[in-house]
């Protein structure tokens, strides 16, 4: 008899338990239900105040972009030292001016910063020095040949003056124009070829691309204005606010 008391003893404790943990199992669900359910209406169902945002719309408002102000701010901020090395100099080594570009004879936006660096030197004159940093990209098949025949006529003082012609020239660069340049700025034509078959010109050049990628700049063309990183071709008066920010105008 006893023995009879307690299998039914057992038999309802182990029903109890089965049944607890199914109500358990049905509490949960509907637990993570209710959590699903306000995610989905958002936050505002899940403060309390029934007013759920329209869809799409971000709970908070995106930080406003920096003003054309602050975009300056910082660009006189981002400050760089450039080593020229053995690099030919145009103007006054003492000038207060000094603007510093890495370039491409080929890239037409860098022929447009040519033309800015021209129409700045006319304006401040002696006050302006420029240099010019070679900084050919592998997409352009004639940038590396015409870095190395300025070079070559640099070594006959005459880069820059091979410098503007180039720029000149842009759309017929190849063998036949850097010949007839150098014949007509009177170069020493067997020792400028030799100039720029010389590996010590592609080094120099490969020297400027490492330092311009040390420094940020990866396109053309690439301006340092007394050490202030100005990327892209932008006009004068560009060049001409960062100079009076800089005081040396």
């Amino acid at each position: 008899m006893e023995n009879n008391e307690t299998k039914k003893l057992i038999i309802i404790t182990l029903i109890a338990v089965l049944v607890l943990n199914l109500l358990a199992f049905e509490s949960k669900k509907n637990f993570e239900k209710s959590v699903l359910e306000i995610i989905k209406k958002g936050p505002a169902v899940a403060d309390g105040t029934g007013n759920v945002p329209p869809p799409n719309m971000p709970p908070f408002p995106p930080p406003a972009p920096p003003s054309e102000e602050e975009q300056f701010k910082q660009q006189l901020a981002d400050k760089v030292n450039v080593d020229l090395g053995n690099t030919p100099i145009q103007g006054n080594r003492d000038a207060k001016i000094k603007i510093i570009v890495f370039s491409d004879f080929q890239c037409p936006f860098s022929k447009r910063g040519a033309d800015t660096v021209h129409a700045l030197m006319q304006k401040y004159g002696n006050n302006l020095m420029y240099v010019y940093k070679n900084l050919p990209l592998p997409f352009h098949p004639e940038a590396m040949p015409a870095a190395k025949a300025a070079l070559a006529a640099g070594r006959q003082g005459k880069f820059y003056e091979y410098h503007d012609k180039l720029f000149e020239k842009q759309g017929e660069l190849g063998e036949a124009l850097y010949v007839k340049i150098a014949q007509e700025l009177g170069l020493n034509m067997q020792k400028f070829n030799a100039d720029r078959n010389n590996p010590e010109i592609e080094t120099q050049i490969k020297a400027d691309q490492a330092q311009a990628n040390s420094l940020g700049f990866n396109g053309t063309p690439g301006f340092a204005v007394n050490g202030v990183k100005v990327l892209g071709a932008y006009p004068v008066e560009h060049f001409e606010k960062v100079i009076n920010a800089l005081g040396v105008g």
